[in-house]
């Protein structure tokens, strides 16, 4: 009995640290393990170490750069925290501004990525993501989003997304149709996805059922 105990009690400090380091996460949600990738509207404050001057607050611009004091353009589109600070520091040794910079960057505002929701819905209108998040299951989002009207059509539910060209214009948009409803309740099985991705931007309408 006391083998027992003591094993359990291991499993929880095992566990305790694997969820204080982020091991854990939500299997309803997509997050990018490599952490937040930059998007342009999002807003950082810069810091070069001993240079008071290039200290400022910066927005990535739709193209996903930002002017650089004293230096030029740099595209921090796509980039994690790290990734933006070393080509931040390149950009300055290229300018030849500074030998040997040392840049630091905080988020200070994130761009809003929405999800637009319509019909029986309880809570109609847009939806924010959190930041970290790439996607989230359907589910997830209509329930966090208020969940069903009682006269939902569940079982036949419209998701609506725009896919767009690597100049960043419109180039098709396609209409899924989703069974919320089997996906909720576990009745997929098989081959089946147990999930659909809702990503930022998708438009979900959920009909009326007929009474």
């Amino acid at each position: 009995m006391k083998k027992f105990i003591f094993v359990c009690f291991l499993l929880l400090i095992s566990n305790l640290r694997l969820m204080a380091q982020g091991a854990y996460f939500d299997a309803s949600v997509l997050k990018d393990t490599t952490g937040y990738k930059l998007r342009p509207g999002d807003r950082i404050k810069l810091m070069i170490q001993g240079e008071k001057d290039c200290s400022t607050e910066l927005t990535l611009s739709n193209d996903g750069t930002v002017a650089l004091p004293l230096a030029g353009d740099v595209r921090l589109v796509g980039r994690n925290k790290k990734e933006a600070q070393q080509a931040i520091e390149k950009e300055y040794i290229k300018s030849l501004i500074f030998a040997r910079p040392k840049a630091y960057i905080n988020i200070i505002q994130y761009s809003e990525r929405v999800v637009f929701l319509t019909g029986s819905v309880n809570r109609k209108g847009p939806y924010n993501f959190p930041p970290e998040v790439e996607a989230m299951n359907i589910v997830e989002v209509i329930a966090r989003a208020g969940g069903f009207s009682d006269i939902a059509k569940k079982n036949r539910v419209f998701v609506t997304r725009t896919f767009f060209d690597e100049k960043g214009s419109p180039s098709n948009t396609k209409t899924y149709e989703v069974d919320v409803e089997a996906l909720s309740s576990g009745l997929l099985l098989g081959n089946s996805a147990k999930r659909f991705w809702i990503y930022p931007g998708d438009r979900i309408d959920v009909p009326e059922r007929l009474l």
